[in-house]
């Protein structure tokens, strides 16, 4: 799971520099600076919406380094602009204060959500293996619903963390709702009926119960207690 950590961590330093950009310097290190600012913001939106895509649509059972380049190359096909200036970037990032606040949070949120997708494909396939021909239909038909529901959850985390009008704290609790949103009632019973078909499988089988049935379950306790608190 290295590989997937440092893609958690890309996704969450580039929705970091997307905030930091929104900030006005007292110096001159970008010519143009407002115009340009706004042209980077919009390139780090759609440079960590498209290592998202890539990360949640593979169809490989791991993250392994391969992926990780995948994602990475998404990304900056669509900021050239942003790897140009990118010691520049860094200095922003390090220097403009508030611009780390959501790092924590959103790199355990997301990590959480792409976790759980990785597991559902390795859970199913071991799945497939050891049920019978109906019972594998079937759960190639449910992992594919939660799947997607997985890949849409984050990709509305990151639209939501993207923005920049709002405080960190309200960003964090918008970009959870609008996870859960895209999960809905329909992704945890998805997710509960692979576990039950897992088990009536083989009783060893325990994979989609604790590695997206039970994370999925306490993500939604976790998150909607959070958002009961502020």
């Amino acid at each position: 799971m290295e590989f997937l950590k440092t893609a958690v961590v890309d996704i969450t330093t580039l929705v970091s520099c997307c905030h930091a950009m929104r900030s006005r310097p007292a110096d001159s290190e970008l010519p143009g600076q407002q115009k340009l600012r706004k042209r980077l913001r919009h390139e780090l939106k759609c440079g960590t919406l498209a290592y998202i895509d890539v990360l949640a649509r593979t169809r490989r059972s791991g993250f392994d380094a391969a992926l990780l380049v995948a994602c990475r190359l998404a990304a900056e096909r669509r900021m050239p602009g942003a790897i140009r200036y990118q010691p520049v970037l860094a200095r922003t990032l390090a220097e403009e204060a508030g611009s780390l606040d959501m790092l924590a949070p959103a790199r355990q949120d997301l990590w959480r959500l792409a976790h759980m997708a990785v597991y559902l494909r390795i859970g199913v396939g071991m799945l497939r293996e050891s049920a019978d021909p109906s019972n594998a239909q079937c759960a190639h038909a449910l992992a594919g619903s939660l799947r997607r529901r997985l890949r849409k959850a984050l990709s509305a985390y990151a639209r939501a963390a993207l923005r920049t009008k709002a405080s960190k704290t309200r960003l964090i609790a918008k970009a959870r709702e609008a996870a859960l949103s895209e999960i809905g009632t329909g992704g945890a019973a998805g997710a509960e009926r692979l576990a039950d078909m897992e088990l009536s499988s083989d009783a060893k089988l325990k994979f989609l119960r604790q590695g997206v049935a039970k994370p999925l379950h306490d993500l939604a306790l976790d998150w909607r207690r959070g958002e009961s608190q502020h």
